[in-house]
């Protein structure tokens, strides 16, 4: 009885190799074929399904199966972790050097565009460009600053091109 409520109350799928095992050693003591076989059942019919921790599971022919199925299962689900840990990982590490890529081209346009016009354009312009994500548009924004005559112009053009 002992071993159905550790089982049952398991959360930790890397225990459950152990927990049948310990089963297992408890069932050879005993030596109950009937009571192994109603495990058997159990584990293969109610636990490994409800708890998902395999595919369909098939009726296994001795509890040692389990034990090894389960092991196997662990072995795949930390491979299969560690898969999705770097594949996330690395979006994120994507996701935040594009991040730092347009904060960098950001500054730099509003940085020229102080240095052609005054300080407080590069203020003004940041503003109007905190939003903005598009590296194009921010590459515009920087050819504007060549092309245009004065900060009024350019600060006009950004306020009616970029949303």
């Amino acid at each position: 009885m002992s071993a159905l409520v550790a089982l049952e109350s398991n959360r930790d799928r890397e225990r459950a190799p152990e927990l049948v095992g310990a089963l297992i050693e408890q069932l050879r003591e005993l030596g109950d074929t009937t009571l192994t076989h109603v495990f058997q059942e159990w584990l293969t019919q109610v636990l490994i399904p409800r708890r998902k921790w395999g595919a369909e599971v098939e009726s296994m022919a001795v509890l040692e199966e389990v034990q090894s199925m389960l092991a196997e299962t662990v072995q795949e689900w930390t491979a299969d972790w560690v898969a999705e840990g770097r594949e996330q990982g690395l979006k994120e590490g994507i996701e935040q050097e594009r991040r730092q890529g347009i904060e960098q081209e950001r500054g730099l346009v509003c940085r020229l565009a102080a240095r052609k016009f005054r300080a407080e354009t590069e203020r003004r312009l940041s503003a109007l460009l905190e939003r903005s994500t598009d590296r194009e548009r921010l590459a515009q924004v920087g050819e504007w600053v060549i092309d245009c005559e004065t900060e009024d112009e350019l600060l006009d053009r950004v306020r009616h091109a970029v949303p």
